[in-house]
């Protein structure tokens, strides 16, 4: 970035609405673009703003034609590992009801039937249940025929009747961060909303509302050794009622804490950063040598 700066090219942080582009596009028409249009410190609210909608022919070609929508931005927790928090902040902001609405119908009208909800933590959306209730008024009340994806935590099953109306509203696939069954893991990744005895009734209770439950399992923490790895393993296909689980190399996303902390300890990373797609090993483990990488 520093070495595309010093090209000539100017940066653009945050979101653009509310017209922010504006003063880019002017800037840029006159000649006198700014080096960094920085709008971090202040991101715009999502109510009423419009939501970004694929057309079919594009849907079709994605798998489970899935179109897709976010319903919020922002997440309160602090994973070292993530960089939503950096990049759409730590403060939530929101889509509201009738929003939803407006993007289902569009989509209803190409022929786009089940979305997947991109919320890091649909769960935490304080405006869950007025938004859940106008997926039931359009699903139950006027038949259309719509299914749902989304992101949950370990905890949804603490909020009341949240997986109860998330199954009348259409919600046939949720997503769960697990990310390890390791306390110490969680603890060093700050990942501590994660509370290992609560994911089987929280599975169990999303099993009984007929969802199908996939997780994501973080291998590559300062505590995971090959032989810790496959024990983990084998506890989770004993313990857990899982449907999928997706195993991801820990990888320091740039953005993220993560690789922030590495940079400064001047860790070796990998350079090249299409490796980092969290199915390649990019940065040195401190406990497991390349072979129990290798077979792990």
């Amino acid at each position: 970035m520093r070495e595309a700066a010093r090209l000539g090219i100017s940066f653009f942080a945050g979101e653009a609405e509310h017209g922010r582009l504006d003063q880019v596009i002017r800037d840029a028409w006159e000649g006198s673009l700014q080096p960094l249009y920085n709008y971090m410190s202040d991101l715009p609210s999502l109510e009423g703003e419009p939501a970004p909608i694929l057309p079919r022919k594009h849907v079709r070609r994605v798998s489970g034609q899935l179109s897709s929508l976010d319903l919020g931005r922002g997440c309160p927790y602090q994973c070292s590992f993530c960089t939503i928090i950096n990049v759409q902040g730590r403060k939530s902001r929101f889509r509201s009801p009738d929003d939803l609405e407006r993007a289902i119908r569009e989509n209803y009208r190409q022929g786009n039937r089940r979305f997947f909800i991109t919320d890091d933590n649909f769960a935490r959306n304080r405006h869950w249940e007025p938004l859940f209730d106008r997926m039931i008024q359009l699903r139950v009340g006027e038949g259309l025929k719509i299914g749902f994806t989304m992101h949950v935590d370990t905890l949804c099953h603490r909020i009341p009747n949240f997986i109860e109306k998330g199954a009348q509203a259409g919600v046939r696939r949720v997503f769960i961060g697990l990310e390890n069954i390791n306390p110490d893991n969680l603890l060093a990744a700050k990942k501590r909303q994660n509370k290992i005895t609560e994911y089987r009734m929280m599975l169990q209770k999303w099993h009984e509302h007929g969802a199908i439950t996939c997780a994501g399992y973080i291998i590559g923490f300062p505590g995971d050794t090959k032989a810790s790895i496959l024990r983990d393993i084998e506890i989770i296909k004993r313990e857990l009622p899982l449907d999928v689980l997706e195993l991801f190399m820990l990888t320091p996303l740039p953005g993220s804490e993560d690789h922030k902390v590495l940079w400064q300890q001047g860790a070796w990373m990998d350079p090249d950063l299409n490796k980092y797609d969290l199915n390649n090993r990019v940065a040195d483990h401190p406990v497991m040598s390349d072979e129990d990488w290798d077979d792990a």
